[in-house]
Formats: C-alpha cells, structure tokens, sequence
C-alpha cells in the first residue's frame, strides 16, 4: 500500500505544530512518505493525491486524542483557499484520491510561540503509537 503521512501545523502558533513534531517523530520509522503541510486546503489536498492511504495529523481546539471524520476536518493553519473536505472532493472527479484518516490532537488555545507546551509533548508518543496502529489496520485490509 503506498501511503503517506502528513503533519499539519504552524511552527510560529505553539502546541498548533504538534502535527509537524508527531510527524518528524514517525520519518523512517513507519513505511510511508511523510511530509509536513503548513499551508491548509488546496495544497493539502494535492499533497495526498495519487496515494492509495493518507494519514493526516493535525491539532484541533479540544481535548484528547481523535479521529476526525474527513467532512468534519478543519485545518488549524490560516489559509486562503478552500477547506481541505471540499478540495479533496474538488480532486477526486480528476485524479485518484486516497482513503483519509485525520487524527486530531486536542490543544486548549494557540499562541505564538516556537514551542510545544510541556503538556502536547507528552502527547506525542500516544499519536505516534495510534499512526502506527492505524498503518498495520489499513496494511492488513489492503488488496
């Protein structure tokens, strides 16, 4: 299965690049691509394309760790074109989209700052076993 995984986030906005560290943490560790997004929407969107899975870590304004339905995904990052669930729907009548699966870290607000509060990073380990986790599911169903 060719997969990607993708870290969403600001490094400028505090606990909001937890999804950049979660996904620096998981490069040569699982067998995907990773890649770090720091734009929302569109570009996100046409990172993922062409893949057959597309793992999305990214912060979101609540608590805990979750899984967040693709239509109900918001980017944190500030952009400038269109939400990342009408893009992914806006690519896939051209080119081949994959299954997404968005994991969602809870942060109680975003600052600006270049660095994650002590409470995110004890996080991180968590997210990373769940991406795995999620890796060896989706492996184990593929065709």
């Amino acid at each position: 299965m060719y997969s990607v995984i993708v870290g969403v986030g600001n490094p400028l906005l505090g606990d909001d690049a937890v999804g950049l560290e979660v996904a620096k943490r998981l490069k040569g560790v699982v067998e995907a691509d990773v890649k770090l997004c720091m734009a929302g929407g569109l570009e996100l969107a046409e990172m993922i394309a062409e893949y057959d899975l597309a793992i999305i870590i990214d912060a979101f304004k609540g608590k805990g760790i979750k899984e967040i339905d693709v239509d109900d995904y918001e980017e944190s990052v500030a952009n400038h074109d269109i939400n990342f669930p009408s893009a992914y729907r806006i690519l896939r009548r051209y080119v081949k989209m994959p299954k997404v699966r968005v994991i969602g870290i809870g942060v109680d607000g975003i600052e600006i700052k270049e660095e994650l509060s002590p409470k995110i990073k004890k996080m991180i380990p968590e997210v990373v076993k769940k991406v795995k986790e999620i890796m060896e599911e989706e492996n184990e169903f593929a065709v």
